[in-house]
């Protein structure tokens, strides 16, 4: 009974030793929060001052506010590092730089920006910047190791997903392949956090052609890509919920869990509030889409003929009132000779 009670004993004392090791690693690592895309709630103070909230709870050491965020209204900009209690970081959305880039600079004072801490390197990057500018900065970024732990690239595009390209630069998405920019952050980046919208991706307006089904619970998901892990955690409408996620550097890896605001007094969706996907892109509903389709565009394209038949018209009637004048002026020419 002895060695059992001593064996006991000391397995709980491993146990609790370990389990402690563990919450001082937990509680002496970085900790940080990534939010982006949250103009839909800005001019909403009630669900601003909501999402404030719930971010301080965590005492963060760090949030990263990822574009779209409308920080180029400098009385936006003020309200969030008035009512965020830790220090706050931004990279620049699509958005803010096609209404004022200027501005946004003005208030922020940097499109990129390198954040060393104890255990992490952040590297804030415009993912809106033109390929080579890109690759320039990261190279420049990258070019000494960080060894103390992982290395994280926050930006607003997903920038590793070519599914959606722009033409140039400074447009609604990045202008470039991903294969363009890796080799500057192959072996060298860890992770990746993107605040764009998950709208581009799961749908939650009930008027556009859904792609997956309305899904507000949806805080971030995840790809990789060789040993590179890329994070999505732009929120939507921010309506019902207002979501972030919340990272604890735990060595050289990262403990990540998601948490959101919200103003409603519901968090499982009631069901005269679902928005069912009648229109899903199979063959089941190959009827129903062609007729939403034609129903949403057939008339603009009609517009677009009518307008481009009354030009022709107008061209045309132009063009004969000239012929005709031309002809009736000729006629008075040739009675004027007759006449003389």
């Amino acid at each position: 009974m002895k060695a059992i009670k001593f064996i006991s004993i000391t397995v709980l004392i491993i146990f609790f030793n370990i389990s402690k090791l563990y919450a001082e690693d937990l509680n002496s690592g970085t900790k940080f929060i990534v939010a982006g895309h949250l103009y839909p709630i800005t001019k909403d103070q009630k669900k601003l001052n909501k999402f404030a909230e719930k971010v301080n709870s965590h005492n963060a050491d760090y949030i990263f506010l990822l574009g779209d965020s409308d920080l180029q209204n400098k009385d936006i900009f003020d309200y969030f590092n008035t009512i965020i209690d830790t220090k706050i970081f931004f990279s620049p959305g699509n958005n803010e730089l096609r209404i004022s880039k200027e501005n946004y600079i003005t208030n922020v004072g940097y499109l990129n920006k390198v954040i060393v801490e104890k255990d992490v390197k952040f590297i804030l990057l415009d993912s809106s910047d033109s390929k080579e500018n890109i690759i320039k900065f990261l190279e420049e970024s990258l070019k000494d190791d960080f060894q103390n732990g992982p290395t994280i690239l926050l930006t607003h595009h997903r920038i590793w997903d070519d599914t959606i390209i722009d033409p140039k630069p400074y447009m609604h998405d990045k202008s470039y392949y991903f294969e363009d920019i890796y080799p500057a952050i192959k072996d060298k980046v860890d992770f990746i956090f993107a605040g764009n919208s998950k709208r581009q991706y799961f749908r939650d307006l009930v008027e556009s052609i859904a792609y997956g089904k309305q899904n507000v619970n949806l805080i971030y998901w995840s790809d990789k890509i060789e040993n590179l892990e890329a994070y999505s955690v732009g929120m939507g409408n921010g309506d019902p919920k207002a979501s972030f996620v919340v990272v604890n550097i735990l060595k050289e890896n990262l403990l990540i869990k998601g948490d959101y605001s919200t103003i409603e007094d519901y968090d499982i969706l009631p069901k005269n509030l679902i928005q069912y996907n009648t229109r899903g892109l199979s063959l089941e509903f190959e009827s129903e889409f062609k007729d939403f389709a034609r129903e949403k565009f057939f008339l603009v394209k009609w517009k677009k003929l009518y307008v481009g038949i009354s030009i022709i018209f107008l061209i045309i009637f132009s063009l004969v009132i000239l012929l005709l004048r031309s002809r009736r002026k000729n006629k008075i020419l040739v009675e004027k000779n007759n006449q003389i």
